[in-house]
């Protein structure tokens, strides 16, 4: 009775034994699985936060993106929108040498606005170098394809011109007029109204590229009176007058408007051809340039010059010619009649 006794006791001890172990490795697997649980809840809440962070972070970096390319498009669209026709940025001068297309391309786009025009902004028909000829007496001089004897007060005697817009030819200056090829309505519409008094007589006199000032009979000036390419052409030299007008408008950074730049653009193609022209900077006073009464300039040191051709039926291929004496171009070619022209149309 004892033994059995002692050995319930001894299997109660052993049962205790086991049930205590039992409860603290259960406790230990239920810590362990707590734990785990936290530490995988805590893992979960890490990176959501973490994805949170990620995401406003991506947001921040999205929101810069979408600043930086709304700030650069703003900014494209705001030189985009900026009116050609405002003051520039007082331009260095420069030489352009450039395709006819290409040249009409660097002309600034701008609307006309020639509110406010008045001829008498534009001081002209000045005496420079105060020899007794003014500005219109220097271009008949230069353009006369018989040099005239100067009298007194530059009184023009015994020559005679050629008009380039319709070949009309006169003994008489009184009858020609002296052109600007780009009209000082035009000129003030296309920028010169911002200009100062200063640049604008230098404009409306300027003898530095024989393309400015043009002697031509006064029926064909009238005809044309302050029209651009876009609804007035010469009967004749359509295309050099073209390149010429993009040449002048280069040299004084004057814009075009839609339809001259479209009539311009068109033109270039059919006419080929190159434009030179050295510009003139924004803060120049007066515009010295070559004796324009020169007989015989070196068209070799004239930037405004046509390309030279073997012979003047090559010239007039490419769209060029009708030279007289006093162009850069004039002693290229042989004058066989001695009319003071060669290339003639």
């Amino acid at each position: 009775m004892r033994t059995t006794g002692a050995r319930r006791r001894r299997v109660a001890l052993l049962c205790s034994l086991l049930l205590a172990l039992t409860l603290a490795g259960c406790a230990d697997l239920g810590q362990g699985a707590g734990g785990r649980g936290g530490d995988r809840a805590g893992d979960r809440a890490d990176r959501a936060g973490d994805g949170n962070r990620d995401r406003d972070r991506s947001r921040d970096r999205g929101g810069d993106r979408v600043r930086d390319r709304g700030s650069d498009r703003g900014g494209d669209a705001g030189q985009g929108r900026r009116d050609a026709s405002a003051p520039a940025e007082r331009p260095a001068a420069r030489r352009v040498d450039a395709g006819f297309g290409r040249a009409v391309a660097m002309l600034r786009r701008a609307p006309e606005r020639g509110e406010g025009y008045d001829r008498d902004a534009f001081v002209h028909w000045t005496d420079a170098d105060r020899d007794g000829c003014d500005t219109r007496d220097e271009v008949l001089l230069a353009e006369a394809v018989r040099r005239p004897r100067v009298g007194d007060g530059c009184d023009l005697l015994g020559g005679r011109w050629v008009s380039p817009y319709d070949g009309e030819s006169t003994r008489d200056p009184s009858t020609f007029d002296v052109d600007h090829l780009v009209p000082l309505a035009d000129a003030w519409a296309s920028g010169a109204r911002r200009w100062s008094a200063t640049r604008r007589e230098a404009f409306a006199n300027d003898l530095g590229d024989r393309r400015s000032l043009v002697a031509v009979t006064a029926s064909s000036n009238r005809s044309k009176s302050d029209q651009d390419p876009s609804t007035w052409q010469p009967e004749r030299q359509r295309c050099r007058y073209l390149r010429d007008w993009t040449a002048v408008k280069l040299r004084w950074d004057l814009t075009a408007d839609r339809a001259e730049a479209r009539t311009l653009t068109r033109r270039a193609r059919a006419c080929g051809g190159r434009v030179t022209v050295r510009t003139v900077r924004a803060d120049d006073a007066t515009t010295p340039g070559r004796d324009r009464t020169d007989p015989s300039p070196d068209p070799s040191a004239d930037p405004s010059a046509d390309p030279r051709f073997d012979t003047c039926t090559d010239a007039g291929a490419a769209g060029y010619g009708d030279y007289r004496s006093g162009d850069p171009e004039y002693p290229w070619y042989d004058d066989a009649d001695g009319d003071g022209r060669v290339c003639e149309s």
